[in-house]
């Protein structure tokens, strides 16, 4: 069994290139972060449905107060026009009625760093609405959001 298991890993490795490797991402945690407590069945199959699948896209919701009690971020790679390759953040909103708002947006992360710097790590028992936004620099759109009160 243990040589199949090499094998395999061998020939993913062909299949991806030299410097993936796909069997050590399925165990590798640190590319992920997550406030949402799963500790039922229920709950963990909630949380992989939101990671998942989310049922809105961030930019679908311009100018749409979104009400968010739990964070949910991931790094993926993403290409270019030119088909070069970079790493970005996907960011999922979590509500609290448990509806998933992802992005991959680097203006959504920064006002996701920015948001728990000033209300402190989610869980937020008390939903944060926050208000997105998309603001032009130049020629390029980015998405953020702003805080309601």
């Amino acid at each position: 069994m243990s040589n199949q298991m090499i094998k395999a890993s061998d020939e993913w490795k062909e299949i991806a290139g030299a410097e993936d490797n796909f069997i050590r991402d399925l165990s590798d945690e640190s590319d992920s972060f997550c406030s949402f407590p799963a500790e039922t069945r229920e709950e963990k199959a909630k949380l992989f449905s939101v990671m998942n699948n989310p049922e809105h896209r961030i930019g679908d919701c311009i100018n749409t107060t979104i009400n968010v009690v739990d964070i949910y971020c991931e790094v993926v790679t993403v290409k270019d026009e030119n088909g070069e390759s970079s790493k970005c953040p996907r960011v999922v909103l979590i509500d609290e009625e448990g509806k998933g708002y992802q992005a991959v947006s680097l203006g959504i992360f920064s006002a996701v760093k920015k948001l728990i710097k000033a209300f402190g790590w989610p869980t937020w028992v008390e939903p944060i609405p926050v208000k997105v936004v998309q603001v032009s620099k130049g020629k390029n759109k980015m998405l953020t959001f702003d805080v309601q009160i």
